[in-house]
């Protein structure tokens, strides 16, 4: 308890504090049967568990991971909004000329293509 109670946050997620004693119930308070949420939960499904053991075993590195592959991802869609917008010829990689009056932009996404 005092460790979630002491936790600013979890991976780089904030918890407010009324998640942490959501959290507190989720993890230890019973039901009727005699088990908790996070135990029913736990329990619907091989999944949850390879997922529980693959976020323990890799640790912070999962994040740092996911991080890279957001900033690949944004970088891809960054390329592909120039490419439909300047009118690059994806064989050649070369620019399709436009009257495009010389706006900085233009000039810009040319460079970045070139």
């Amino acid at each position: 308890m005092n460790e979630i109670k002491g936790m600013d946050s979890i991976y780089g997620i904030a918890i407010p504090e009324k998640d942490k004693k959501a959290l507190l119930e989720y993890i230890f308070k019973p039901n009727s049967k005699g088990v908790t949420k996070y135990q029913e939960d736990y329990a619907k499904s091989l999944k949850n568990l390879v997922t529980s053991a693959y976020f323990t075993m890799k640790g912070d590195s999962i994040i740092a991971i996911a991080k890279k592959e957001g900033k690949k991802d944004a970088i891809d869609n960054f390329k592909n909004t120039l490419t439909k917008n300047t009118g690059v010829n994806k064989r050649s990689k070369r620019m399709i000329e436009k009257d495009d009056n010389g706006s900085i932009w233009s000039t810009f996404t040319r460079q970045l293509r070139a």
